[in-house]
C-alpha cells in the first residue's frame, strides 16, 4: 500500500529547486525563469505550506551537462559527509511530491505511486527506476512529517565532476540567500566544497556572483 496523496511531507532540495520561483512551477506549472521547457505542474497546485532552511548529511556535486542551463547539474551524493548540502525544505503533499519526482524526471504527472513511508529506514535510497533523480532519499522526519529527497540511483560522486554555470549557481545563490540563514563569505565557501564548483569557480568570482544576487 502506498503512502496516501494527501499525507504532508516535507521536500528538501538543494539544486535550482531552492529558488522558490523556480520550484514554484513544479506545482502551477509555467516555464520557469531562464528555461525553455514548461512544467506541466503537480494535481494539486496549492502553495507549500511552509518552507523553511535544511542541511543535509551529504554533499552535492556537479557532474554531466544539462542543455536547460548549458552546464552541470547537483547531485546529493550517497555517501554521508560532516559537512552537507545546504538547501531548503517545502512542506506540500505526497501527491505533489511525487507529480515533482515525475517532472524532474521527464515523466508526466501521476506516473509513480510513492511507496509506504513509514517502513522506510531514514538516511536510505530507494530507487524508483532509470530516471536522472530516480533514486528516493529518505531523510529524518521533521517533527513527525516524513522529509525526502531525491538524486542519481547510482552514486553521482563516482562520476567526473564538472562546473555549473553561472546561471544555475545563480538560482541556488538566490534561494539560499532567501532563507536568511547565510552570510555572502560562507556560502562562497560553502559552494567551494562542492565537487565541480573549483572548475570554473575562486572564491572572488563566488562572491561577486553572490553579491550580485544579494543585490538584485
Amino acid at each position: 500500500m502506498g503512502t496516501s496523496s494527501s499525507d504532508p511531507v516535507w521536500y528538501a532540495c538543494y539544486g535550482s529547486n531552492c529558488s522558490w520561483a523556480r520550484f514554484a512551477t513544479y506545482l502551477t506549472g509555467g516555464v520557469p525563469a531562464g528555461a525553455s521547457m514548461a512544467h506541466p505542474g503537480a494535481r494539486d497546485p496549492s502553495l507549500p505550506r511552509e518552507k523553511q532552511p535544511t542541511v543535509f548529511g551529504s554533499q552535492i556535486c556537479f557532474t554531466g551537462y544539462a542543455v536547460t542551463w548549458d552546464g552541470a547539474p547537483a547531485f546529493l551524493e550517497h555517501q554521508a559527509s560532516p559537512e552537507g548540502a545546504w538547501g531548503r525544505r517545502y512542506l506540500i503533499s505526497a501527491s505533489q511530491f511525487a507529480d515533482v519526482f515525475d517532472q524532474e524526471n521527464r515523466r508526466l504527472p501521476a506516473t509513480t505511486t510513492l511507496p509506504e513511508l513509514a517502513d522506510l529506514e531514514p538516511e536510505t535510497l530507494v530507487v524508483m527506476g532509470n530516471g536522472k533523480y530516480d533514486a528516493l532519499v529518505i531523510l529524518e522526519p521533521v517533527a513527525g512529517v516524513p522529509c525526502l529527497s531525491f538524486t542519481s540511483p547510482d552514486p553521482p560522486e563516482r562520476r567526473p565532476a564538472a562546473a555549473p554555470s553561472a546561471a544555475y549557481l545563480s538560482t541556488i545563490v538566490r534561494g539560499l540567500l532567501a532563507g536568511g540563514t547565510t552570510s555572502p563569505s560562507d556560502l562562497a565557501d560553502h559552494l567551494l566544497r562542492a565537487s565541480g564548483v573549483a572548475l570554473a569557480w575562486d572564491r572572488d568570482s563566488l562572491r561577486s556572483l553572490i553579491a550580485a544576487e544579494a543585490a538584485s
